[in-house]
């Protein structure tokens, strides 16, 4: 399978379709569904909810590697590596992984790069891997041209655009980036620069939308996964899951247009 490294480091993100042979993707579909299935039942990984108008629903998983072998191995030791390991021009590390479920109904997220929300390392790249069909109706993901795009930049080092208090893109500044939609189906894989401006919208079908992010940095930059989870963990402890009651908190930023859960 060709990588075109040039296309990506141009605009910032790559789209590999039909990437994932069907008879992987379902044994990954299956065990998304047994992560989803801890959240109910007091497992292992790191969980967060929202409210819709059906009620709560799971909003995201994280941090489960170590407690499903099917996943771990699909992590972090197959074809996602390899093609990281060409888009960084060394072995990649996991960063972290999550799994965004964003049931009818379930919020988006306000346009944002990814880069001030990921401690340690200034340079990730994360690969999406949609389970379901992501359309523009269900809330598929918009990307837009890295701003230095076109521009000789050296791996690891991007522009981070103006945010504001709440880690943004300032409005100004997106409303003049040129948007365009992503669809992805299931099998396909979309891996996007930390740098890369990207947003998603309210789920608007009758369906899920769900998706696995799996996000990277270049080995040479070292392994921070367990620091990362830790201190999310922690902070989130002090903070809770919520900005006063007005939005549910699932991320570092608060880029998440979701709705807190009514207790």
């Amino acid at each position: 399978m060709t990588i075109d490294v040039a296309a990506f480091s141009e605009q910032g993100w790559l789209v590999m379709r039909g990437a994932i042979k069907p008879d992987e993707l379902a044994a990954i579909d299956a065990a998304v569904s047994g992560v989803a299935a801890w959240a109910d039942a007091d497992g292992p990984g790191l969980h967060h909810f929202e409210q819709t108008d059906a009620g709560a629903v799971l909003a995201r998983s994280e941090d489960f590697i170590e407690h499903d072998n099917v996943l771990r191995a699909f992590i972090c030791d197959g074809l996602i590596t390899r093609v990281l390991g060409e888009l960084f021009g060394e072995p990649a590390v996991l960063f972290k992984e999550k799994i965004n479920y964003k049931h009818p109904g379930g919020g988006g997220f306000a346009p944002h790069q990814d880069a001030p929300a990921y401690r340690f390392i200034d340079h990730h790249i994360s690969c999406m891997v949609p389970l379901d069909p992501a359309t523009e109706q269900s809330g598929c993901l918009y990307v837009a041209p890295a701003p230095d795009a076109g521009a000789t930049v050296p791996p690891g080092r991007g522009t981070m655009m103006t945010t504001d208090e709440r880690g943004r893109i300032d409005e100004s500044l997106a409303a003049k980036l040129a948007w365009r939609p992503v669809p992805l189906d299931p099998g396909d894989l979309l891996f996007f620069d930390s740098y890369t401006p990207h947003y998603s919208d309210t789920n608007r079908s009758d369906r899920p939308r769900r998706a696995a992010y799996l996000t990277y940095n270049a080995a040479s930059r070292g392994d921070f996964r367990d620091r990362y989870y830790a201190d999310k963990r922690a902070d989130f402890a002090v903070a809770g899951d919520d900005f006063d009651g007005e939005r549910v908190r699932i991320s570092i930023i608060d880029d998440f247009l979701g709705r807190p859960v009514q207790r």
